[in-house]
């Protein structure tokens, strides 16, 4: 079973396309949220899916109007109709208000269920990207010291052997073959090739990114990672 979390606009076929796509079947939840009051063309939207609905296996929607007065009260209403949701979350970024979509995408995202959320071309093309919560805490996830040296050489690199890298850092082969195997459960690191060679992929290249960029803001204010003043002097 798994939740479908959107909101719509004037126009159900994004939604259809997403059910579709996603192999919906009516046991699983269809939560649309809209804002108050709700504008004759949503409506309308709405009642032609449920109209298409009633023809396909797919779940009947529960709509629901929330009023939009500021950042916490309207995350808090979000907050109210998801956190109860069984996980999977599904979500499609496209549909409907701007504002609708940040605070669902927001509230996912806080929430710490797992989930899969869509972007589509919004001219209707086929084009669309889509991240899920493994993404999220990889890219999240506050990394050792030791951690960051080993994607730094594999970075330096462009990919080692577990041999060079245990030669490189210091490490027996076994401590690399485990922390190798860890990594990859976050999806940052990969292995191919007959000598299993130890390589990033585009998610432990960004991880990179953003821990130097964080290592950076840390100098610049003259903080160790551990808080206390940091000797920025060469």
């Amino acid at each position: 079973m798994k939740s479908y979390f959107v909101t719509m606009g004037f126009n159900e076929t994004f939604l259809l396309r997403l059910l579709n796509e996603t192999s919906a079947q009516k046991e699983d939840s269809l939560v649309i949220v809209v804002p108050s009051p709700i504008v004759s063309g949503t409506n309308t939207a709405i009642e032609s899916l449920r109209a298409q609905i009633s023809k396909l296996n797919y779940p009947l929607p529960k709509v629901y109007e929330i009023d939009i007065v500021d950042f916490n009260s309207a995350l808090s209403k979000i907050l109210d109709l998801l956190l109860p949701l069984p996980e999977p979350i599904i979500s499609d970024l496209t549909m409907g208000m701007r504002m609708i979509n940040t605070l669902i995408l927001l509230g996912i995202i806080v929430s710490r269920k797992k989930f899969t959320v869509y972007v589509r071309d919004e001219g209707g093309g086929s084009r669309v990207i889509s991240f899920n919560d493994g993404i999220m805490r990889a890219l999240m996830r506050e990394y050792s010291k030791e951690e960051m040296k080993l994607l730094n050489v594999l970075h330096e690199m462009e990919g080692a052997s577990v041999t060079e890298l245990a030669k490189m850092l210091n490490k027996s082969e076994k401590t690399l073959i485990n922390k190798v195997a860890e990594l990859k459960k976050y999806g940052i690191l990969i292995q191919k090739g007959k000598d299993r060679k130890v390589e990033l992929n585009e998610l432990g290249l960004n991880v990179i990114k953003l821990n130097r960029s964080f290592v950076s803001s840390s100098r610049g204010l003259g903080i160790e990672e551990n808080g206390k003043e940091a000797d920025v002097s060469y």
